[in-house]
């Protein structure tokens, strides 16, 4: 079962920013200890304890299907190592989201790296990629699943190895402050790469990448989302009673999928 590890931030991280993106959390590269000895680079975010639980539960359910995030970590943060305005507090430490750094630009920094060949070309290059690594019916289908309403461009990472990587979860599960009220199994929230990448495949891919959508029906439903969860420990993040909802909305929209992704797709289905 997966589950997130936990770390120790070490001092001196530095503010990051990706080029040309103003982003919408603190976020700083830094160092963190795993266990004893371990020391390894990780992007490290200060947000709200609603979107660090998002971040966790949105890793740690991609890991169970076998799509690619960077390893996730809860991580401590003391005031003096790196002061912090929006964490919760634990022991007089900061609660903070962190995950590995895997040393790759956003497909908005290719964007501006390739400003040369124009912003479409450039995205071109990077939807080349994402259909190629064999899994971009299931990112359309996790993140209608999810209600991930925020896979903008600069929440993908794609490797020198042509490789993507998932990040930036906190505003999963229909938005960064949810409610229950907000948690209908459904609803068709905004799904962005309808916005920018389905434009750039054609009527036989979407129709291809909807259909692999659909198929995680089976996956999604063998998963034991209450154990993730709990193993994680979301109740203790949440609350139990939020904890619960949360289970029985990501239970429900699993039989939706397939029309979420038909519609991110421009693919006309009734489910």
């Amino acid at each position: 079962m997966p589950t997130v590890g936990f770390a120790k931030v070490l001092a001196g991280a530095k503010s990051f920013k990706d080029q040309g993106i103003a982003n919408l959390s603190d976020t700083y590269r830094g160092q963190i200890l795993i266990g004893q000895t371990e020391v390894r680079t990780a992007i490290i975010k200060d947000i709200p304890i609603r979107e660090v639980a998002n971040e966790v539960l949105a890793a740690t359910l991609a890991i169970a299907i076998s799509l690619p995030v960077p390893p996730p970590f809860l991580a401590l943060a003391s005031p003096s190592d790196l002061p912090t305005k929006h964490a919760s507090k634990l022991g007089g430490s900061s609660l903070l989201f962190a995950s590995a750094d895997v040393n790759s630009p956003s497909v908005a920094q290719i964007v501006v790296a390739q400003a040369g060949v124009g912003q479409a070309a450039a995205i071109n290059l990077v939807s080349n990629a994402m259909k190629n690594c064999g899994q971009l019916g299931e990112f359309y289908g996790f993140d209608g699943w999810a209600a991930n309403i925020d896979r903008h461009t600069g929440n993908i990472l794609v490797a020198s190895n042509q490789r993507p990587w998932l990040i930036d979860h906190g505003r999963a599960f229909t938005g960064g402050a949810w409610k229950p009220a907000d948690l209908d199994p459904s609803k068709l929230y905004r799904h962005r790469l309808k916005e920018w990448l389905t434009p750039v495949l054609n009527d036989a891919e979407q129709k291809r990448f909807s259909s692999l959508a659909a198929a995680m029906v089976p996956k999604l439903g063998a998963l034991d989302l209450k154990a993730i969860g709990e193993q994680n420990r979301l109740p203790a993040l949440i609350g139990q009673e939020d904890f619960n909802l949360l289970v029985t909305f990501l239970t429900d929209r699993i039989a939706f999928v397939p029309r979420i992704a038909a519609d991110a797709l421009n693919q006309a289905r009734i489910v």
